[in-house]
């Protein structure tokens, strides 16, 4: 029990100093990545270049912004 709360106290010190590991992820990049989620998981990722994925991707992201800026 005493390791876990060790442990759990040197990940909190870790998050506070360095920021976690998506410190400079932004909104942006947050929803390229959902929307690139969805495009493997309906399949069509294998015929797709991963350069076009990644296009599709922001593109989907900036339109996500589009709207929840109305």
């Amino acid at each position: 029990m005493r390791e876990n709360i060790v442990m759990a106290g040197a990940y909190t010190d870790w998050m506070v100093k360095t920021g976690g590991y998506a410190k400079d992820m932004t909104l942006r990049d947050h929803f390229a990545g959902l929307a690139m989620q969805g495009l493997i998981a309906d399949g069509a990722v294998p015929e797709l270049s991963g350069e076009l994925v990644a296009e599709m991707s922001f593109s989907m992201a900036d339109v996500m912004l589009v709207e929840r800026n109305k």
